[in-house]
């Protein structure tokens, strides 16, 4: 009966399939065993319980309001959270940036078609990682807050961009207009 079974193509293939994930399994469940073992010698908790403990440090941009107190678990959704914020803004920004950009590629005037071109020949031709590279370098080397470039108010440091904006609240800005 055993080598008739054994005999069977399908049923070979589906035991050959059984033992080969049996012992993964089983690698990761010695793994999983032995790092425990080692730990508890060691005397390394593991486990989520770090999650409510307080950070100790503070982040530099935050949808949500944060201080130094602040669980950690608090800080992981701030960075979803921020993440979010960042990839719809991007995708945001990348949309009208293709469509200004496509729209001056089939446009009938030619310098228009040639800029837009000269964009997409650029950045579609380099490597998304040498211009990461590029744009580092060029950001790492701004001037310091107190050598700021400035022109019409708005200030280029290594920090940043700084835009003047109205220091107003809502209903007294809603007001002015």
């Amino acid at each position: 009966m055993m080598v008739s079974l054994l005999r069977n193509q399908r049923v070979r293939n589906t035991l050959l399939q059984v033992l080969y994930v049996g012992s993964i399994a089983a690698m990761i469940l010695a793994c999983v065993m032995i790092a425990r073992r080692n730990l508890a010698q060691q005397g390394i908790t593991s486990g989520f319980d770090f999650l409510f403990k307080s950070t100790g440090w503070d982040v530099n941009f935050s949808l949500l309001p944060a201080t130094a107190n602040d669980p950690y678990w608090w800080f992981v959704l701030i960075g979803v959270i921020n993440t979010l914020f960042l990839g719809c803004t991007g995708l945001i920004l990348a949309t009208i940036v293709g469509t200004i950009v496509g729209l001056a590629r089939t446009s009938s005037n030619e310098l228009a078609r040639l800029l837009g071109g000269t964009y997409v020949d650029i950045f579609r031709n380099i490597p998304l990682i040498l211009q990461v590279f590029f744009w580092y370098a060029v950001i790492t080397h701004l001037p310091t807050p107190r050598a700021a470039h400035e022109a019409f108010g708005i200030l280029l440091t290594s920090r940043g961009l700084y835009v003047p904006v109205p220091n107003v609240g809502g209903v007294a800005f809603a007001a002015a207009f």
